[in-house]
């Protein structure tokens, strides 16, 4: 009989393939540096499928060669699927909504998923953060000259989204004592204020907090000093405030709410617990009232509209999913870091730039919010690494029978 596999081994991290890693980099790099000379444009590429073509492909790898270490969660995310599944076949709605909708559930398996397994080139991270966040500020210096200061350019996509990237990214590197971290921090500021968002404003002011939390210093200077700069960074979203308050006296997330008000006025607490069937249509007079996104209605071009067009993800998913949606939302991706060992500062820092996120556009249902939280997963200190080819030529031998002398006497 073989022995049991050594209880040391399960406490051992198996490393994610180079291939996998430097692909990442490089499909980020070249799309940025493809970006840039689009001044006043936004990416020609289609950068959320690219990323999403990335993030399964990490969990296609780990089915067939890595190992599942968090069977638990992965349970209750299946069955909590399954549910949405089976609601999904009465009402039936067109498949590339209901897909787009649920993206969220498919970026928590693969959180789950990552567990036990370690990215091994923090280095490619560090030079990542660094090309992305820099050419971002160039082409935001770049369309401010030769465009004009109202335009709101992007790296990849608006800035709503990659702000979040960048930002949460910076915090993953800040944690492994990237060189120059602070220097990119201040950066990262420059390119806020010529970014105009208001959610990116609010997530850089949650990075500034957690750097100077997460950074040891025994200079009483340097303390005095640091106790400044959340005040001087804070100045940072007031500044974007005022200056996007003079575009309209009302915040279009205040008109969504009030609309998702509305939709939810007669919700018994069935409803508000667990939203509705997947995927319900808002009421033909709210999708009259949002007309002006009518590019956010249903694909098959009914004249229907899905919360999709409430734009903030937490409201979108309270219509859908009700609060348990939100609890799930909320309680996996913490879970897994913390049993992947990823510092609570950390965790509470990009929790909260994905909150701040979800206010504001589709927080956890893109890329740009997800991929951070996989890559602090998978890079989180806890575990020793180990390839598994290595692991492999650990495991015990399968030792032949070998009976006792006399044995057949």
């Amino acid at each position: 009989m073989r022995p049991a596999t050594p209880p040391e081994l399960h406490t051992r991290a198996v490393d994610l393939p180079e291939w996998l890693q430097r692909l990442l980099y490089l499909l980020l790099l070249g799309s940025a540096l493809i970006s840039v000379v689009y001044v006043g444009e936004f990416s020609p590429l289609p950068m959320t499928g690219l990323l999403d073509a990335w993030v399964l492909l990490v969990a296609g790898w780990i089915l067939l060669r890595g190992r599942i270490i968090a069977p638990l969660t992965l349970i209750v995310l299946a069955a909590y699927i399954g549910t949405r599944i089976l609601g999904a076949l009465f009402e039936q709605p067109p498949l590339e909504d209901l897909l787009q909708a649920h993206r969220w559930l498919v970026y928590l398996v693969v959180f789950a998923m990552a567990r036990g397994h370690r990215w091994s080139r923090t280095d490619l991270l560090h030079r990542l953060a660094w090309w992305l966040i820099g050419l971002a500020t160039v082409k935001s210096l770049l369309t401010a000259v030769f465009v004009g200061p109202d335009q709101r350019p992007g790296l990849f996509l608006e800035n709503n989204f990659e702000l979040a990237l960048f930002t949460a990214l910076a915090a993953v590197v800040h944690r492994q004592n990237a060189p120059h971290r602070i220097l990119l921090v201040v950066l990262l500021g420059v390119l806020t204020v010529l970014s105009g968002s208001r959610s990116g404003a609010l997530t850089y002011l949650v990075l500034v907090v957690y750097t100077l939390w997460s950074s040891r210093t025994t200079d009483v200077f340097l303390k005095y000093l640091a106790g400044l700069v959340p005040v001087a960074a804070a100045a940072i979203p007031w500044l974007i405030f005022q200056a996007r308050s003079a575009e309209s006296q009302v915040i279009d997330r205040v008109h969504f709410f009030e609309v998702l008000q509305k939709e939810t006025a007669n919700w018994g607490w069935t409803e508000r617990l667990y939203g509705t069937p997947p995927i319900t249509p808002l009421s033909a007079g709210a999708c009259e009232e949002l007309a002006y996104y009518e590019r956010l209605f249903s694909t098959a071009g009914d004249g229907r509209c899905y919360s999709v067009i409430l734009h903030s993800f937490a409201m979108r998913l309270y219509y859908d999913g009700g609060v348990l949606a939100l609890l799930l939302a909320v309680i996996v991706p913490i879970v897994v870091m913390h049993m992947s060992r990823v510092s609570w500062a950390l965790i509470i820092a990009l929790m909260a730039i994905a909150t701040i996120n979800s206010l504001s556009v589709s927080g956890l249902n893109n890329p740009y919010v997800a991929l951070p939280i996989l890559l602090a997963v998978l890079t989180a200190p806890g575990l020793e690494k180990v390839s598994p080819q290595l692991e492999a030529s650990r495991r015990p031998p399968i030792q032949p029978y070998v009976p006792h002398e006399g044995a057949f006497r």
